[in-house]
């Protein structure tokens, strides 16, 4: 059991680079949008539909990639999503016309989009329950670090070099997960039995019958709209208010995979005391902490604390709600996880559309004190639901 534990850490390592990578991709081309603008010839305007092109791929296809990996298996669909988004990525690097590069974006989205949902969904196959929230946290933490690093990458790149060998390093750093993870596939054992039997939106019909995936689908949609629709301004709120420079801001922004990361760490042990069941609220509680900070205290200091409490929240809070995703389905659990990840992306994506509005017309103290208020309701809701949900649970 020890050793197989061990080879599973092992390969969770390869696959967390992969997410880890898809993240940075997504990010990182943001700051260098007005030299790719000026690169291709085109309008600001244009160049960040660059960004567009590959997100909208990317949370819709997500949808589609579970049935598909329950028939081919997990394994082989994130290996050749991962190669076909290291090809197009590289690609990405060697053409000079927008309308190409715009293509490009769009089909490393799709591909892009087999990779974390199918892994999340592979990680409950090889994990037993008490050891997926750890796993879970430690995969996301590495993945939310590209993010926060693609960022800090994408900065540096654009004050040296220029998109093409942004994009060249990124599809080529995918080589090393690439490797290790056609070396373990042989390895790996799936059941494709029930899958291959079952229609396309069959799944979905049993899935959505169990009021558990309305509940939990829900909680991840608010989680998405709050805390995402939060973080994606505290950078602006970084230049806007505290006047610092880009640069600082996207160094700032990696403290928030510190606390991702100590969580990932210490997740096992705070569940160990206070059950599945409290996680979430505790994780929001921390969010509420982190947000509150930067509002009431308007600093560097404060704003770097709150990105490291908001990691650390965030990691304890969204790696217990994927667990229960893992098992909404067993049967069918990449296309559970397929459907949270979607729900995620929606809340993600309309959070900084209403929150924009607020901080268009109000200003960056209303946003925050509207984001910490939403993350107080999203705890609130995390302690009814969740709670209630699980309470019939026991009484069955």
């Amino acid at each position: 059991m020890e050793k197989s534990t061990t080879n599973n850490n092992k390969k969770l390592r390869a696959l967390s680079l992969g997410g880890f990578l898809v993240n940075a991709d997504n990010r990182a081309i943001t700051p260098m949008l007005p030299a790719m603008a000026v690169a291709l010839n085109t309008t600001p305007a244009n160049a960040a539909l660059l960004v567009t092109a590959y997100s909208i791929p990317y949370g819709l296809c997500q949808l589609f990639y579970g049935p598909i990996a329950e028939r081919f298996g997990k394994i082989n669909i994130i290996l050749w999503s991962l190669g076909l988004f290291a090809i197009g990525t590289i690609i990405c690097g060697m053409v000079h016309t927008y309308s190409w590069l715009l293509v490009l974006r769009i089909l490393t989205g799709v591909f892009a989009a087999g990779i974390i949902p199918t892994t999340l969904a592979q990680i409950g196959d090889w994990f037993e329950r008490s050891e997926r929230p750890r796993a879970i946290a430690f995969f996301m933490s590495v993945s939310t670090t590209g993010q926060a690093l693609g960022i800090v990458i994408g900065g540096l790149v654009a004050q040296f070099f220029s998109y093409h060998i942004l994009f060249i390093l990124l599809g080529l750093a995918c080589i090393p997960s690439i490797i290790a993870i056609y070396r373990e596939r042989e390895r790996v054992v799936e059941n494709p039995i029930k899958t291959e039997s079952t229609k396309f939106y069959q799944r979905y019909i049993e899935l959505f019958r169990n009021k558990k995936s309305w509940l939990i689908y829900g909680l991840v949609l608010c989680e998405g709209l709050v805390f995402y629709g939060g973080f994606t301004f505290l950078g602006v709120y970084g230049v806007t208010t505290l006047h610092l420079s880009y640069l600082t801001i996207g160094l700032l922004t990696a403290t928030y995979s510190v606390g991702a990361f100590v969580g990932s760490k210490t997740i096992a042990i705070v569940l160990s005391h206070i059950g599945m069941e409290k996680m979430p609220m505790l994780g929001s509680a921390l969010m509420i902490l982190g947000f509150g900070v930067i509002w009431g205290w308007q600093s560097v200091i404060s704003l770097t604390a709150g990105f490291i409490i908001l990691g650390l929240g965030f990691s304890y809070c969204h790696a217990t709600l994927q667990t229960y995703a893992t098992d909404l389905l067993p049967t069918g659990r990449a296309t559970a996880v397929s459907v949270f990840a979607f729900s995620l992306f929606l809340g993600s994506g309309l959070g900084p559309v209403g929150l924009g509005k607020i901080f268009d017309v109000y200003g960056s103290n209303a946003l925050l004190g509207t984001v910490t208020i939403g993350t107080a309701l999203f705890c609130c809701l995390c302690m009814t639901l969740l709670k209630k949900s699980y309470q019939q649970n026991s009484d069955i």
